[in-house]
């Protein structure tokens, strides 16, 4: 399920990122994708 969502999209559409700065906006894009990369790993262990 977390693989298949898109959250930097619902961001982009709710216009999240022109509130906020553009190191904030890197480290939410890196935190979305540290869990989708934490979500592979337990997938690929399961």
């Amino acid at each position: 399920e977390i693989l298949e969502a898109d959250p930097l999209a619902v961001f982009r559409r709710i216009g999240l990122e022109g509130h906020l700065t553009p190191q904030r906006s890197n480290g939410l894009r890196s935190m979305v994708e540290r869990i989708r990369a934490d979500a592979r790993a337990a997938l690929a262990e399961a």
